[in-house]
């Protein structure tokens, strides 16, 4: 009974309890321990340790069992057994001697614990600390803990590579003993910051062991128990080569930023939408207006000029293409002159466009000296036989005036008034061909005929040119126009000529040949004639029969100073086919030269074709008769006493009522004294103590309201834009003129 009480125990137990004989077979075992086998007892009863386990494995647990058995002394082991459906389970097993009533051994007991779960567990906790401990100690950012009041516990191996200190020096030292002295303010207000329970990011600054510094972006986190701070974390990841980029980034845009703000060029940087984002202190000079007032605004509000650049800068952003626009004007504020550029930004994300001009008004200006002192050395090449010309006009008005002085027959005096009115005709038009040719301008670019240009230049030439030397004109018949300053294109003519000339020599025989072509430029020919686009031309050939030219020359002949000429006092500057070139490189078009030494040179001028028609003559220079005459009271006002008493007479002949002054001064004192003022003003421009330009002004700040024909033996083209548009001038007289036309003037001037 009592034994079957001790089964009911060891079967009612939570834990498993086994009887195995001295060979280790059960002999017994409990619920418990059939759950944990997940098998019958049945199946248990009999079975050895063995049979459930590895051959390994069995030699331990035997090693244990023998040791209880010869000691006597209980023990505990755990192993692992493999169940019948292979699933494999950890047992915690206590081993004792089992004895029988004679206290004699006969076997093993014990209780027996499956703690699979907890190994595992463990298992998984080991594997987790030692994770933990891998990665705390391998992290690429410095890792250190300290106690509440920042002294040192932890720190990991990357704390030692940056900072140079060893662990063991570290350990147990404030955290401040690699603080910046600078930043140690920042430490401690970090460490406080922490305690607070906040979770702050700072940028701080550590001094290593080497005394180098080392940026660091620190951040942490307070770790409390109960209410307590038991431990400090402090993360930071090294930015010393972040913060370097950084400096370099901010010292690049310094950079970038002082080029941009120095560039003696406007620059302006525009987003997709045409809006400034940036303009230079350039940009603001030429504008007159700051920065803060151009950026955000569209281009076309800085002047009205700029409005015209609107779809330029759409085409720009849209084809990707630059574009370079030369001699602009961008503010109606100033007369300056830029050439400008347009050219997209290659950021696809951003867009936009940048704007730059180069002020090119000096370079413009000296151009232009370069041009006007090459036409004096072409004057020059030409002075004799102007001067020839001139003698010879001068040789027929004096010899008319003596026969009409000695004759008294009406029929030959008539005759030799003819003659001395053709006479001087011919000397007025030369004369106003060599102003035309000599005056200074900026370049005005306009639609001109070919013939009437070739016309002019060749009526030049033959009056320098030696009569030995021929001039032929071939032309097609039809006038060709074209788009170029019109004493510009002169000047190109000329210079071809005069160097035909100069190649010629003394050579008997000599021959200049002008002819005037079409010419249809293709994609082929626009390269061969380095010209830069398609489409109809003309083409201008002036060919000589002279020396020629080696090979080895032709292509200097167009750089600046080159000259084939032989040193000495007819040896030219060498500027003048450099600055043909330019002009007509310019017009868009290009010079060709081909030359055979011995045999002669042509050379070959394209322009392209103008597609506008013939501007309309100046009203105010436009003659016309008038079938009335008004009788005027008319003021004569110049410095040259024998013009003022041919003119009082004229006009006195045509029925006017005269009156004269010798220069402005005097002028202005007779409108202000006389009442009945005057119907007209002939005012000379040029004239010593006060010119007509200043008469004018003083006029106009007296407030005298009267007609004037300003006169000059000057083309009036160089005068200023605001004088030729004062009000009060009504027509321009050019000397010299006889009584028709001053007749005609007066009479268009009262109307």
């Amino acid at each position: 009974m009592a034994d079957m009480r001790y089964r009911q125990i060891l079967e009612d137990m939570e834990e498993g309890y086994y009887e195995i004989d001295l060979n280790g077979t059960f002999t017994f075992v409990n619920k418990i321990v059939c759950d944990i086998a997940e098998a019958a007892r049945e199946e248990l009863i009999g079975m050895n340790y063995g049979d459930y386990t590895s051959k390994a494995t069995a030699r331990r647990v035997f090693k244990t069992f023998n040791k209880v058995f010869e000691t006597g002394f209980p023990q505990r082991i755990e192993y692992e057994i493999i169940l019948k459906s292979t699933k494999r389970k950890i047992l915690e097993n206590s081993v004792s001697l089992l004895r029988d009533n004679e206290n004699n051994i006969k076997g093993f007991c014990g209780l027996v614990s499956d703690i699979t779960r907890r190994k595992r567990l463990q298992e998984q906790l080991r594997e987790n600390r030692e994770r933990f401990e891998a990665l705390f100690e391998n992290a690429n950012e410095l890792i250190i803990t300290t106690d509440a009041y920042g002294y040192i516990r932890r720190m990991n191996k990357k704390v030692e590579e940056i900072s140079g200190y060893s662990r063991s020096f570290l350990i147990g030292k404030s955290i401040l003993v690699i603080a910046h002295p600078d930043d140690r303010p920042l430490y401690i207000d970090f460490w406080k910051q922490l305690l607070e329970g906040n979770t702050p990011r700072l940028e701080l600054r550590a001094v290593a062991k080497d005394g180098s510094v080392v940026w660091l972006l620190a951040s942490g986190s307070a770790i409390s128990k109960g209410g307590t701070i038991i431990e400090v974390q402090y993360n930071a990841q090294e930015i010393s080569s972040l913060k370097k980029a950084q400096q370099t980034i901010v010292d690049l845009k310094n950079h970038l930023s002082s080029i941009f703000e120095s560039s003696p060029n406007m620059i302006v940087c525009m987003d997709r939408d045409g809006k400034v984002l940036m303009a230079n202190p350039v940009t603001e000079r030429i504008f007159h207006k700051p920065a803060a007032v151009i950026v955000g605004r569209d281009l076309s509000s800085l002047s009205p000029p700029m409005a015209s650049y609107r779809k330029i800068i759409q085409h720009v952003q849209r084809e990707g293409v630059p574009q370079f626009i030369h001699e602009a004007i961008l503010s109606d504020l100033n007369d300056h002159v830029f050439d400008v550029h347009i050219y997209p930004l290659m950021d696809a994300t951003l867009g936009g466009v940048v704007f730059t001009a180069v002020d090119i008004s000096e370079k413009k200006h000296m151009e232009l000296q370069l041009i006007h002192a090459q036409k004096m050395e072409t004057i020059g090449e030409l002075a004799g036989g102007v001067a020839h010309d001139f003698n010879n006009i001068l040789t027929g008005i004096t010899g008319n005036i003596s026969m009409l002085r000695y004759t008294t027959d009406e029929d030959k005096r008539e005759r030799y008034l003819s003659t001395l009115e053709s006479i001087t005709e011919r000397a007025r038009d030369l004369t106003r061909q060599m102003l035309a040719f000599t005056k200074r301008n900026e370049g005005k670019p306009e639609s001109i005929s070919i013939r009437e240009a070739i016309g002019e230049v060749i009526d030049i030439s033959v009056k320098s040119i030696p009569k030995k030397i021929k001039i032929n004109y071939n032309t097609s018949g039809k006038d060709y126009r074209v788009f170029i300053d019109h004493t510009h294109l002169i000047q190109v003519l000329l210079n071809l000529i005069v160097n035909a000339k100069d190649a010629i020599g003394d050579k008997l025989d000599g021959l200049i040949s002008v002819s005037v072509n079409p010419f249809v430029i293709d994609k082929d020919t626009r390269r061969q004639y380095l010209l830069g686009s398609i489409g109809r031309y003309v083409r201008i050939d002036v060919s000589d029969n002279g020396a020629g030219m080696r090979m080895d020359i032709l292509p200097k002949i167009f750089d600046p100073f080159y000259s084939t000429k032989q040193k000495g006092p007819d040896k030219g500057t060498g500027l003048g086919l450099s600055i043909a070139y330019n002009i007509v490189k310019n017009a868009g078009g290009s010079i060709q030269v081909s030359s055979v030494e011995g045999k002669g040179s042509i050379f070959s001028v394209f322009l392209p074709l103008s597609k506008s028609k013939a501007k309309a003559r100046d009203a105010i220079g436009r003659i016309t008769r008038s079938t009335a005459r008004n009788r005027a009271r008319i003021l004569i006002v110049d410095d040259e006493a024998m013009l003022r008493d041919i003119g009082k007479e004229m006009l006195c002949l045509l029925g006017h009522t005269v009156e004269t002054a010798s220069n402005g001064h005097e002028c202005i004192e007779i409108l202000k004294n006389n009442q009945k003022g005057f119907d007209l003003i002939i005012l000379d421009m040029i004239m010593p103590e006060m010119d007509g330009y200043h008469t004018l002004l003083e006029m106009q700040k007296l407030g005298i309201d009267a007609r004037v024909v300003i006169s000059s033996g000057f083309s009036f083209e160089h005068e200023k834009d605001d004088f030729l548009s004062n009000p009060l001038i009504v027509a321009r007289l050019n000397k010299p003129f006889n009584l028709n036309e001053l007749s005609q003037i007066i009479d268009e001037s009262l109307l």
